[in-house]
């Protein structure tokens, strides 16, 4: 029975057992009606997307902040779409790492990008997926008539993460600034410990289940037997797509270029994690990063501590028709999905995508262009053959059989996120830009964004191209 057959036959099977997909986004239970058979109502327009260079942490962005590094892409996407900045009715940004300086990002970019100041904003965080969800929140607003244009996007500086101090030394700080007296101050250094002081590094393990997301990985590639050769020619695959897409000039009407430092005196106009020359012979000499006996997951084969921002432009189509704004695509519809993190924290995508495609009746054969985020190959792979597991599709996803395998021909075509980079809260913004520009570059129809999230969430995005109205 084919894919398409099994979604028309199937209702459980077309709401993929709802008590399996924990978490479902408002945006895709809202009753939308089928929205490939187009109708007279406005569409969400993605009018432009750029990004900043995604470059390795701890180098050529250490001196910026998440502020300074959103302003880059959130004012040139503006000015290079020639849209009206008065027009813009919101700012939503993603970001994973709180930060204390500029809590609420998407409000300070108005502010300090000189823009309207009526202009409202909120940030969010949906982990990996933030700027996805931003993206999606964007088209909701729209598409609900609330606004007409939108900007989101989102940052990760992982250079300029917060360093706290322990719970001890806060309440300490706290109860010393309450004291009203000299004599009660100087009492209080009795109860004074220096080793509370030590600063405490960003934690990195899933509060629920105490494991890195390294090590979630690891899990994934034994309980899926997925082999370091594997891993490791995925990882080839994805630096090779992305350096012929560089020599190709493909990402020079994507990639906004930055002057950084502290005199600014870094010109920054590349990528710098994608490496031309990777071969499997050199991956293969790379140790364990996680578990240093027994793994298979690599500093190669796992996306790189990044620094990055990205910023898409959205507004009505008919907004964007009147005023003669250029349109890269659509956003057709959005789904967000959680299971269980102590099982398989990233296998979010194979439940989301199969939930987002059986919705609108669509097999994975009639998608162009895929763009799965690239946390570690070993998650991606988990996903591809989770969808073309009979055992897995019908105990997690309630279907009959298989869902279908993915063309790697179709799957990050100008390579992924672990030749990119990985800024948290930005990736989502590169994967629909370049998904928008291959599928207009190729003549694809429709381009799907996936994204696995910690927490055990997963998101997956369906577009549609300028071409099709």
């Amino acid at each position: 029975m084919t894919q398409k057959n099994r979604a028309a036959t199937s209702e459980s099977a077309a709401d993929l057992a709802t008590d399996d997909l924990q978490s479902v986004s408002d945006s895709s239970r809202k009753s939308r009606g089928n929205t490939t058979a187009h109708t007279a109502a406005p569409r969400v327009a993605v009018v432009g997307a750029v990004r900043t260079p995604f470059v390795r942490s701890f180098g050529v962005f250490e001196r910026e902040t998440p502020l300074s590094l959103s302003l880059r892409p959130a004012t040139e996407v503006i000015a290079r779409t020639g849209a009206n900045a008065a027009d813009i009715d919101e700012v939503i940004w993603g970001a994973v790492v709180p930060q204390t300086k500029n809590p609420n990002i998407a409000r300070d970019i108005v502010l300090f990008a000189g823009l309207p100041k009526s202009i409202p904003g909120y940030t969010l965080n949906r982990a990996c997926a933030s700027s996805l969800q931003a993206i999606q929140l964007a088209a909701d607003a729209i598409q609900a008539g609330r606004n007409r244009m939108v900007l989101a996007g989102g940052v990760e500086v992982l250079s300029d993460v917060p360093i706290t101090f322990s719970d001890d030394a806060r309440r300490f700080l706290t109860r010393l600034s309450r004291t009203k007296s000299l004599k009660e101050k100087l009492m209080m250094l009795g109860d004074f410990n220096p080793k509370a002081f030590l600063p405490k590094p960003p934690a990195l393990a899933e509060p629920f289940t105490g494991f890195t997301m390294g090590e979630h990985g690891e899990q994934m590639a034994v309980k899926n037997d997925i082999s370091r050769e594997r891993q490791d020619e995925l990882t080839m695959r994805s630096h090779h797509r992305a350096a012929a897409a560089v020599e190709k000039g493909f990402l020079k009407d994507e990639i906004v270029p930055v002057w950084s430092g502290v005199g600014k005196e870094n010109f920054v106009d590349a990528d710098n994690i994608v490496r031309a020359d990777t071969s499997l012979e050199a991956l293969a000499k790379l140790k364990p990063a996680f578990d240093k006996r027994n793994g298979t997951l690599t500093a190669g084969n796992s996306s790189a501590l990044t620094d990055g921002a990205s910023a898409v432009l959205l507004a009505r189509s008919d907004y964007a028709a009147e005023h003669d704004l250029p349109i890269l695509g659509y956003i057709v519809d959005s789904v967000t999905v959680a299971v269980d993190p102590k099982d398989q924290l990233l296998i979010g995508p194979a439940y989301a995508i199969p939930k987002l495609l059986m919705k609108h009746r669509l097999n994975l054969s009639d998608i162009g262009v895929f763009e799965i985020h690239e946390a570690f190959a070993a998650q991606v792979l988990s996903c591809l053959d989770a969808m073309s597991s009979t055992r897995f599709c019908q105990e997690a996803l309630g279907l009959e059989g298989a869902f279908g395998v993915i063309d790697p021909a179709k799957m990050n075509i100008d390579g992924g996120s672990i030749a990119y980079g990985h800024p948290f809260g930005a990736t989502g913004g590169r994967l629909v830009g370049r998904a928008l520009r291959i599928a207009q570059r190729t003549g694809a129809r429709y381009a799907l964004v996936a994204i696995c999230a910690a927490g055990g969430m997963g998101q997956a995005m369906l577009l549609e191209t300028h071409s099709q109205k």
